[in-house]
């Protein structure tokens, strides 16, 4: 196998001008080629695990969902495993299952492993864990919800002008009872999307207790609410702030043999596969999920590296507003 050495001489440079090559910097775009056509001609391959050990770094990023069917979650995992690839670290990945005894295990099982920085999706409870991380060293991102009593950096979406736009946009189209499947006020996007609803509302004067259903982020929380909705309330339109119950609202919708648009508008959050399969396609709420991975990534490399240049901030991310075939205009007839 080729050392680091003979590449250093196939390219004619210094061995420190390979190292730097191979630890990302960026060098001379003529050394840079020279470096790379010696490692593909003496077939180099760095060893990762034993640069690891000499640098005192697994390597490797700890990252904790709440479940592995959370298809928002797995996405943004997805781009942000992309991203740690590009720079040498791998992935261990671990879900929780809202259990926060069993998220403070497999925190303590990534300690063990003695991970280079950890993502923590949905986790409002500072836990102690967390302190031991912070002594440690080992960077944190939040994802999703701040951490109470705990300042990390923290990445989310703007939840609540999402929902005050979707208000906003419904009511220049005419529509007045626009009911809301909510979610959970435990949690704080449950919290924030419905916030935005809800003052976007009462600024326009259609605010309404009894067109809000809260619901569990499940499909089936979705279908009992929207039956609801549609059972009790002149609906013109129906949003939903989480994509499986927004699964659940049209199948009550289409159970009830309504037609969307023409007898009630729907508005879910998130783009994911069903959102285009269904007819009409759905105009959703739509989260950056590449821009949040490759967000998470960047400012885990960063703390890393730099970790006395990277404050503990919060970023949030916009959404946009994917205009589609669901909605109708009570003004003008349908929007395409």
């Amino acid at each position: 196998m080729a050392t680091i050495r003979e590449v250093a001489k196939e390219a004619g440079v210094s061995l420190g001008t390979v190292s730097r090559y191979l630890n990302g910097h960026q060098l001379k775009e003529t050394n840079m080629k020279n470096i790379q056509a010696a490692i593909e001609k003496l077939g180099y391959e760095e060893n990762i695990i034993a640069k690891g050990l000499k640098n005192n770094k697994s390597l490797s990023i700890g990252v904790v969902i709440n479940t592995l069917t959370d298809v928002f979650a797995t996405s943004i995992v997805t781009y942000l495993e992309s991203y740690l690839e590009e720079n040498n670290y791998s992935l261990i990945l671990c879900d929780y299952q809202n259990d926060l005894s069993k998220l403070e295990k497999k925190l303590e099982f990534l300690r063990s492993r003695s991970v280079d920085g950890v993502v923590i999706f949905h986790l409002e409870e500072k836990l102690a864990v967390l302190d031991k991380f912070r002594q440690e060293g080992t960077p944190i991102i939040a994802v999703d919800a701040p951490i109470t009593n705990f300042q990390t950096a923290t990445v989310l979406v703007d939840n609540y002008q999402a929902s005050y736009n979707v208000v906003e946009r419904l009511a220049e189209l005419g529509h007045k009872k626009i009911g809301i499947i909510a979610g959970s006020q435990d949690r704080f996007i449950g919290r924030e999307r419905l916030n935005g609803y809800v003052d976007a509302m009462k600024k326009l004067g259609l605010y309404e207790p009894s067109i809000i259903k809260i619901g569990d982020y499940k499909k089936e929380s979705g279908y009992l609410n929207a039956k609801q909705l549609l059972a009790e309330e002149k609906i013109t339109a129906l949003y939903s702030t989480n994509y499986y119950m927004t699964l659940g609202a049209v199948q009550a919708i289409y159970e009830r043999q309504l037609i969307i648009p023409e007898d009630v508008s729907v508005i879910g959050f998130d783009h994911f596969e069903l959102s285009d399969i269904l007819q009409p396609k759905l105009t959703v709420v739509e989260q950056p999920v590449q821009q949040i991975g490759e967000t998470i990534g960047a400012l885990l490399i960063q703390k890393i590296k730099h970790p006395e240049q990277v404050e503990n901030s919060v970023m949030e991310l916009q959404t946009s507003l994917l205009w589609r075939d669901s909605i109708k205009n009570l003004k003008k007839g349908l929007v395409n």
